[in-house]
């Protein structure tokens, strides 16, 4: 009789308690499985937005460093703005930080040069090393923020401030 209630116990199948065991050890996993996709993307996603933050800052400095480097004369016009002038004394360039509804916003001949807001741009000359230095951060829609300190040396010229 012993034997015949064993083989019935082994055809029932799974008790109650084991298969609630199961259904925990699998949400567990499943749960721990989430979060790191969750928090992947979420990487994922800051890392692609300092990246086009940092392609816009860099082409930022770059388009003012080249003109900067064309220019003959350099008029600093307050705390956020300067103009650059060619030979012939022709404001060739002017760029100038500007608070709007968007937010602050950095300016290249009344034009937005980046669709970001703007939050810190200075420029300091240094006439013994005929050198300009820009100093700019850009802030995402998200937060983030990345700044860049560029210097540019002019060579063989004589710059005016």
């Amino acid at each position: 009789m012993d034997r015949d209630y064993q083989l019935r116990r082994r055809e029932r199948g799974v008790t109650l308690i084991e298969l609630m065991v199961a259904i925990m050890a699998s949400g567990i996993v499943l749960f721990a499985l989430g979060n790191i996709v969750i928090v992947n993307q979420k990487a994922m996603a800051r890392s692609q937005t300092r990246a086009s933050l940092q392609q816009h800052t860099t082409v930022v400095t770059a388009t003012m460093a080249r003109a900067i480097r064309g220019a003959n004369r350099i008029e600093i016009t307050g705390a956020n703005g300067f103009r650059l002038r060619d030979l012939s004394g022709s404001v060739t360039y002017t760029y100038q930080l500007q608070s709007g509804n968007d937010g602050p916003r950095l300016q290249q001949n009344g034009v937005d040069m980046a669709e970001l807001d703007c939050t810190r741009f200075g420029i300091t000359a240094n006439e013994d090393t005929t050198s300009v230095t820009v100093d700019l951060e850009l802030t995402s829609s998200e937060g983030v923020k990345l700044s860049e300190l560029n210097t540019v040396s002019i060579r063989n010229r004589t710059l005016e401030f």
